[in-house]
């Protein structure tokens, strides 16, 4: 059986108290539903109609609403699972908190095949700081800090 995708919408800039929608895409008509938060619960959503897309909506969201999401789908004529989807994260911002600052080392330009540190840190607050390259909303790097990230990221050259 076909493996589903699950995206979230809005995908980035998700604040505490938005609301956001999960969207498990279906490869095929299907009547049972699951959506299931790594490491915390499941969901199941019978559809009366079968149907390619399936919402859950979260109204309000909380701290315990961040993390990994997958979903997988049963058709109704069969006992067949699908495989679960590939995990999408729902990253949640406290605008309580100021933001974290960013510094580059060295800060000049650079040639191809120079490292380049790129070091992040917040003041007096624990967080999880997620790199991106610009205009993709992937990170490149996820790390949770004792105190200070520093991440060198060798051979940068080619932006793309």
């Amino acid at each position: 059986m076909a493996r589903p995708s699950l995206s979230l919408h809005p995908s980035q800039g998700v604040s505490l108290g938005d609301n956001v929608t999960l969207r498990c895409h279906l490869p095929r008509l299907a009547a049972w539903v699951w959506l299931y938060q790594e490491g915390g619960w499941s969901y199941k959503k019978r559809k009366e109609e079968e149907q390619d897309t399936t919402e859950f909506l979260f109204d309000s969201t909380k701290r315990e609403h961040a993390g990994r999401y997958r979903c997988q789908y049963r058709v109704s004529e069969s006992a067949e699972v699908s495989e679960k989807s590939d995990p999408v994260e729902l990253v949640l911002t406290d605008l309580r908190y100021p933001p974290s600052s960013i510094s580059l080392h060295p800060e000049q330009h650079v040639g191809t095949g120079t490292n380049v540190t790129i070091s992040c840190w917040n003041k007096g607050y624990g967080a999880t700081f997620f790199l991106h390259k610009d205009g993709s909303s992937d990170p490149i790097k996820h790390q949770i800090p004792v105190v200070e990230v520093l991440q060198t990221l060798p051979s940068c050259g080619d932006p793309s």
